[in-house]
């Protein structure tokens, strides 16, 4: 959950209330279906709890696959964000190729970025690094802010419409690859909620075996404390995260605060299907899901992972999660536990943002 953008809504409404009185992948000749706004879910009988709209397409990712030049990794997220602004839809080195087949005791690996995060931008270091450790590896991009300038920005929309497309790539990837299910990597938003809403209301526990989460969001974040204030209708900052929702395609953020409906629904009952492999792992540095222990799933069967716990020099924040080379060890080791290697820990600084 690239939860930055909700930062900078929380601080404005704060201001206003103190002064106011595939194309890679090749599955498919056409485009995948949009999810149907009254799709129902095999996997529940409850009604979804948020709108499921049609997807919104990025132009340099048409049908939601990033068609852009292949950019080089980097070492920050600065840097990789930097590039995804400069080169929209570029697709990361090592992910979305076709003709690769998983090797025996491998499955093919869906990279889900956080809020407002590209597929670049989030996974330009983890896709390479897959790819090499003998692992097929896909990602996409759907549902950026309406405003053009942010291309760069997906995952914005509503979260169950984002689980809904990730439904539709993953049938995409299954078909390419010949395999049976797949393995799911996300960032924040894209390693609790999105991925949760499609395994618990579009029936993907069928198709996924292990989810690994990276500081995700499945309890939500309380923005510091400010989520009340933000929550509380009547108050201009709750008008103005609706309104930026409404207006700009912004609704994963609201879905995303201690207690919204959406989370509420969608943790309902357990936070867990049966047949999934679940690994949480999270920094105590997590400056966007607050508090940091808000990412973790206490459930029978998971497992949850506390960088320091293992490292004490990792320093890594939120957003530089997806570069902290001591947690990519802990995911290659997970998807490859018959190849694990002991971990080396090394000093990881807390990334200017």
């Amino acid at each position: 959950m690239n939860m930055r953008s909700l930062t900078v809504a929380a601080a404005t409404a704060l201001t206003v209330a103190l002064t106011t009185p595939l194309s890679a992948l090749a599955v498919e000749p056409t485009p995948p279906p949009a999810p149907s706004p009254t799709a129902s879910s095999t996997a529940s009988s409850e009604p979804a709890p948020s709108e499921v709209t049609d997807p919104i397409m990025s132009p340099h990712s048409p049908n939601g696959v990033p068609a852009g030049p292949v950019g080089r990794p980097y070492l920050t997220w600065p840097l990789a964000s930097s590039h995804s602004k400069l080169h929209p839809g570029s697709r990361p080195m090592g992910a979305n190729d076709c003709s690769c087949r998983p090797s025996p005791g491998t499955r093919p690996v869906v990279l889900i970025p956080g809020t407002g995060e590209d597929a670049f931008a989030t996974w330009s270091l983890y896709a390479p690094q897959l790819k090499a450790a003998g692992l097929c590896v896909y990602t996409f991009n759907v549902n950026p802010v309406t405003n053009p300038m942010d291309e760069a920005k997906p995952f914005s929309g509503h979260i169950r419409s984002s689980a809904a497309f990730l439904g539709t790539f993953v049938d995409r990837v299954l078909a390419s690859t010949g395999a049976d299910k797949v393995d799911l990597v996300g960032h924040s938003q894209g390693g609790g909620p999105l991925p949760r809403a499609y395994l618990k209301y579009e029936g993907g526990s069928a198709k996924v075996a292990r989810l690994i989460g990276l500081v995700p969001s499945n309890h939500g974040t309380t923005v510091y404390g400010l989520q009340k204030l933000l929550a509380r209708e009547g108050t201009a900052s709750n008008w103005l995260l609706t309104t930026n929702a409404r207006l700009h395609n912004n609704y994963a953020l609201p879905e995303q605060l201690v207690g919204s409906p959406f989370l509420t629904d969608l943790n309902k009952g357990g936070m867990t299907q049966p047949g999934v492999e679940y690994t949480v792992i999270t920094t105590r540095y997590d400056d966007v899901v607050t508090p940091y222990t808000n990412a973790v799933i206490d459930e029978p069967g998971v497992k949850n992972i506390v960088m320091q716990d293992l490292c004490t020099l990792d320093h890594t924040d939120h957003f530089g999660f997806t570069y902290d080379p001591v947690a990519l060890q802990v995911v290659i080791n997970t998807l490859r536990p018959e190849k694990a290697t002991p971990l080396k820990c090394v000093y990881v600084p807390g990334y200017i943002q």
